[in-house]
């Protein structure tokens, strides 16, 4: 997948439907650059770091993580510079860290509920052995919000309320009108089957309504308009509260 340009300030790496690989961001900024999630191995991680190579962009100064997902995140122990993420997603890792990578122990967690099948299947492709994968932690925390500015351009780092998971940050770049959301417009894939919680869902569409931005990427997306956006969660919505036939 190659690093592809949004606006001369930011760029996006498509994700992997196979290996379930999600989308990588970068802002570049006059001083600092940011990166938007770590990957799902440091295989995936060391593909973003060439293709930066490529378009001799400066390497990231730091890394957020947009939640806590196994793709978004087990690249972390292969960055060369500091991650950020929020306290929810500082705790679930914290968790992760202690798990094992025996087959026994995965099918374990899968008989727990602690992993779903859907995970389970994806990093077994991603990674030949899965007892290489180590888990690292962020080393900067905030709980609801954190400005960077960047140089020329502000990224703000919002936790936001979303049906995805307790932990979604999403990275907004008021200047440039544009959003990485991570998986946060994505139904909860752990508790409802992909399914979405009515009350977070509607708070989720509230605070994107109110948040400027014009354009969005999501996790597994590509860039898109907000307006296209809001309308399929919407009918998400609807779906929900459609009384069945009787």
């Amino acid at each position: 997948m190659c690093l592809q340009e949004i606006s001369s300030r930011i760029y996006w790496m498509p994700g992997e439907e196979c290996t379930d690989r999600p989308v990588l961001g970068y802002i570049r900024g006059e001083k600092y650059a940011l990166q938007v999630d770590a990957g799902a191995s440091p295989a995936h991680l060391a593909q973003f770091q060439q293709e930066l190579k490529r378009l001799h962009l400066p390497s990231p100064s730091f890394t957020v993580l947009t939640h806590w997902h196994w793709d978004h995140t087990f690249g972390l122990c292969a960055l060369d510079c500091p991650s950020i993420a929020c306290a929810e997603t500082r705790a679930m890792l914290e968790t992760v860290s202690h798990w094992r990578w025996t087959p026994e122990a995965m099918a374990q967690r899968l008989q727990t509920g602690e992993e779903i099948p859907f995970c389970d299947e994806h990093i077994r492709v991603e990674y030949r052995d899965p007892q290489e994968i180590r888990v690292a932690l962020p080393e900067i925390v905030f709980t609801e919000e954190l400005t960077l500015e960047l140089g020329g351009i502000t990224a703000r780092l919002l936790h936001l309320p979303a049906a995805h998971g307790e932990d979604n940050v999403i990275v907004l770049l008021p200047e440039e009108r544009f959003a990485f959301l991570g998986d946060a417009p994505c139904g909860d894939f752990y508790h409802l089957d992909g399914g979405y919680d009515p009350a977070l869902l509607s708070q989720m569409i509230n605070w994107m309504e109110a948040l400027p931005f014009d354009r969005c990427c999501t996790g597994h997306g590509e860039p898109e308009n907000k307006a296209s956006l809001l309308e399929e969660l919407r009918q998400e919505q609807q779906a929900i509260f459609v009384q069945p036939a009787e």
